[in-house]
């Protein structure tokens, strides 16, 4: 089961326990439904649960999944609106909004068309003053200059952003994470 499958089920089993709940307080308050069954359904179900440790350690159980499926939820949501952030670019005709994920694909366009490069992890924050800021985690072939080849992705980088979607990139920051060896074969 992939991601976005998994955050799916997990999305549709917490809207079936909501809109269980709120069907039970729907009832309620058209009188459907006495608060006193209610109290008492409880109440049975409460004995029912507590009337051998079985039962508790399930309940519990279910307990800590509703709290886990929460806590997931709400760290999604941060995650889903840090990542459809954009930046915008005004016009005399109006105005242009440029997803972050738009220039983390820039990004990998100019770090991997450097030979020296094998893979490339771009993260891009937006300036409240306006332009952004771009921090790569580059791993490289061995052998490499590392300041000559940073440098060289860094000008090329801030110039290519510029002239694509005209946005001043304050910063671009290199960390090197790794360092291809190849063994070479003697003959």
């Amino acid at each position: 089961m992939n991601r976005e499958n998994f955050n799916n089920l997990i999305f549709v089993l917490f809207l079936v326990i909501m809109i269980f709940v709120s069907g039970i307080v729907f009832l309620i308050s058209l009188k459907l439904i006495s608060i006193e069954i209610l109290v008492w359904k409880v109440n049975y179900y409460y004995n029912l649960f507590y009337s051998n440790l079985f039962n508790q350690i399930i309940s519990g159980l279910i307990a800590a999944l509703i709290i886990i499926l929460l806590i997931y939820l709400i760290w999604r949501k941060a995650q889903y609106n840090r990542e459809s952030l954009s930046v915008v670019q005004k016009t005399s005709f109006g105005e242009i909004k440029i997803s972050t994920g738009s220039i983390k694909l820039l990004a990998l366009k100019v770090a991997k068309g450097m030979g020296e490069v094998k893979e490339v992890k771009p993260e891009i924050n937006i300036v409240k003053t306006g332009g952004i800021n771009i921090n790569l985690r580059l791993s490289v072939k061995q052998d490499v200059n590392i300041p000559e080849l940073s440098e060289k992705i860094q000008r090329r980088l801030k110039e290519y952003i510029l002239e694509t979607i005209g946005i001043e990139t304050k910063e671009i920051k290199i960390n090197i994470d790794k360092i291809f060896y190849e063994d070479k074969e003697k003959e």
